[in-house]
């Protein structure tokens, strides 16, 4: 997340790359010379100083910055609007909440792609809920929530007995 402030001025570095190489960018009526010229001189400041610590990240980094930009602008402008909307959320919290986002993401990472699948299978699921059902499901985590290890144990027991008499 902290690299998408580099988002703003990767089409300025981008753009001589790409109508060199790339066909379909060489019809923007701008070139970069031009976008830059028309940029304040703070702008072109503050852009001076991205650029150095855009030239200080790694290679991987930055192929990986681009990647995600090109990602980025390939969305539609309600999935662009999304994004920016839950950066900005973000960013509007205080710092343990990012920690505690960060670590939760951190975790995702690591967990195998199949512990993902299910998970996300579940959040398909629990999606399609009616509301009361979402409620009910919330009022039985919250009892599981109150029970001891010992007493979620018996449970799950008891479940698995009884999907097994089936």
């Amino acid at each position: 997340m902290k690299y998408l402030k580099y988002l703003m001025f990767i089409p300025l570095f981008l753009m001589p790359i790409t109508s060199v190489y790339a066909e379909p960018f060489t019809t923007n009526t701008y070139s970069a010379q031009n976008r830059w010229e028309q940029l304040s001189p703070e702008k072109k400041q503050e852009l001076r100083k991205m650029y150095k610590k855009w030239e200080s990240l790694p290679e991987d980094r930055r192929e990986q910055i681009i990647k995600n930009y090109m990602l980025f602008k390939s969305m539609t402008p309600e999935e662009q609007d999304r994004i920016i909307k839950n950066y900005r959320l973000f960013m509007s919290m205080p710092e343990k909440e990012k920690q505690l986002i960060r670590n939760a993401y951190n975790r995702w990472l690591k967990m195998p792609p199949v512990k993902r699948q299910m998970i996300l299978r579940n959040y398909e699921i629990y999606k399609s809920l009616s509301p009361q059902q979402k409620e009910m499901l919330k009022k039985k985590y919250l009892i599981w929530q109150g029970m001891t290890p010992e007493q979620r144990e018996r449970l799950r027991r008891l479940i698995r007995e009884r999907l097994e008499q089936r």
